[in-house]
């Protein structure tokens, strides 16, 4: 039986890994490459698989945002060392259209995550940031290359 980590085995992974190259991969073809690495399923436990991978897990599938004509743009927020600062930066920065907002520990405080169609669209949304009341400091990247290896974050 394939060895669990964090609630995933190497059946999931293996199912995570195929959805992420292509996620319309019929569930009989995800069978026939869990067959080649040693995995018997049907179609049926495959299915049942990926409905609870998606009950349990927050899956991503990004797209090259070059081919569509749009940038993604990263900022790291500092903001200001008083009660309730980073929450309420947290929940501004959710009402604003960022597709992903990390709160924690480390060198910033925030970490949003938004696409832009435009590099005056990207000046325009971290100057409306670095006026929002708590915030100390905006840094950010926009993103012109990516090399996503799903294998890496999905390894044991």
């Amino acid at each position: 039986m394939p060895q669990e980590l964090d609630g995933l085995d190497e059946i999931d992974r293996t199912i995570l890994r195929i959805l992420v190259q292509n996620p319309r991969t019929p569930y009989s073809d995800i069978a026939e490459q869990l067959e080649d690495e040693g995995f018997e399923m049907s179609g049926e436990g495959i299915r049942y698989r990926v409905s609870k991978l998606f009950e349990t897990t927050s899956i991503l599938l990004l797209t090259a945002p070059k081919q569509h004509g749009w940038e993604v743009i990263r900022l790291f927020i500092a903001v200001e060392d008083n009660e309730d600062a980073k929450e309420e930066t947290f929940e501004a920065l959710a009402e604003m259209g960022f597709w992903m907002n990390c709160r924690g520990l480390g060198s910033f405080d925030l970490y949003a995550v938004a696409t832009v169609s435009s590099n005056r669209d990207a000046d325009d949304l971290i100057d409306t940031v670095r006026t929002l009341e708590n915030v100390s400091n905006v840094e950010y990247m926009v993103e012109t290359d990516r090399m996503t290896t799903i294998e890496n974050y999905l390894a044991q």
